[in-house]
């Protein structure tokens, strides 16, 4: 019995010692990758609650951003590193919010995202996708994901202002172009 006992025991202790070992080495990679990235070009899909909009977007780390929408409000993002403008041209419309109150703010900051993964576990890993979840001073929640073999940035969840879930998917990502 206790023989059984000890093997069980040495059996979880070399499963977590692998695990430990497999994630720090996961963790490092995901950081040299980041660190090295200057830019990232990318077509996206969004999709908040049922409805869904494509486009394509250009980050310069820091704070950077532009993208544009394919659809009939020809909507445009663009973040100046202070400010988020949203431009809707067929309604001579333009939004404009502070980047901090944004998920934007740690999407395109990334020191924030490094020390994401420095301090924290992937709340979820499966054959695909690395998953970290930030949670900010308000509660408010954002995943971002990364593709599990090429450590890829492929995209964010989050809740939008009236608590609509937000995808944000990235597909042809370009790095450092």
């Amino acid at each position: 019995m206790i023989k059984k006992f000890n093997l069980i025991i040495q059996i979880l202790c070399l499963y977590l010692l692998t695990t430990n070992i497999a994630f720090a080495d996961l963790q490092k990679k995901l950081i040299n990758k980041i660190t090295a990235t200057k830019t990232l070009s990318f077509n996206f899909k969004q999709q908040i609650a049922e409805k869904e909009e494509i486009g394509n977007c250009f980050i310069k780390y820091p704070l950077l951003m532009r993208c544009d929408y394919q659809n009939l409000k020809q909507k445009s993002v663009i973040s100046n590193g202070k400010t988020v403008a949203v431009i809707k041209k067929k309604y001579n419309k333009i939004y404009y919010y502070p980047i901090k109150t944004t998920p934007l703010f740690t999407i395109l900051n990334k020191e924030k995202i490094l020390n994401l993964i420095r301090n924290n576990k992937p709340t979820k890993i499966d054959s695909n996708i690395i998953e970290f979840e930030f949670i900010d001073k308000k509660s408010n929640k954002l995943k971002i994901l990364f593709d599990k073999n090429t450590l890829e940035f492929k995209g964010w969840e989050t809740k939008d202002a009236y608590s609509n879930s937000v995808s944000f998917l990235i597909s042809n990502l370009k790095t450092n172009n």
